[in-house]
């Protein structure tokens, strides 16, 4: 679709010239204003708060069980819980905080399989 830089409607410019000018500019008005007062300032949805986008590389077992958790979460909700999408990134995000909070030995992590255990130690 082609902007043409005319907004939402392009005849605003255009007055009435009869003596119904009055009521045309009610009917506008009544077609106009219900739109917004009934548009409130709705929320932005949540992944547009975030700022920072980063691609990660999974092993397949890994994708399969987020997407296995993301769908067991949604499955297993009641409706008066359904108030955001539970996605693979939310899940990444909640891990990622949680371990903000936790304490891990930092000192000499060779490897991933050394940093996996000590991470798994401290889940305990």
């Amino acid at each position: 679709m082609k902007k043409t830089g005319l907004g939402r409607d392009p005849l605003k410019w255009i007055q009435p010239t009869t003596a119904e000018k009055k009521a045309i500019e009610k009917e506008i008005e009544l077609k106009i204003s219900p739109e917004k007062k009934d548009k409130k300032k709705e929320p932005l949805p949540k992944f547009k708060t975030f700022e920072v986008r980063l691609t990660s590389l999974l092993r397949e077992d890994q994708l399969d069980f987020l997407e296995k958790l993301t769908r067991e979460i949604q499955k297993n909700r009641a409706p008066e819980f359904r108030k955001e999408r539970i996605t693979k990134n939310t899940l990444i995000r909640v891990f990622i905080d949680a371990f903000m909070d936790t304490e891990i030995d930092t000192a000499n992590i060779p490897d991933e399989e050394t940093l996996l255990q000590r991470v798994k130690e401290r889940i305990k």
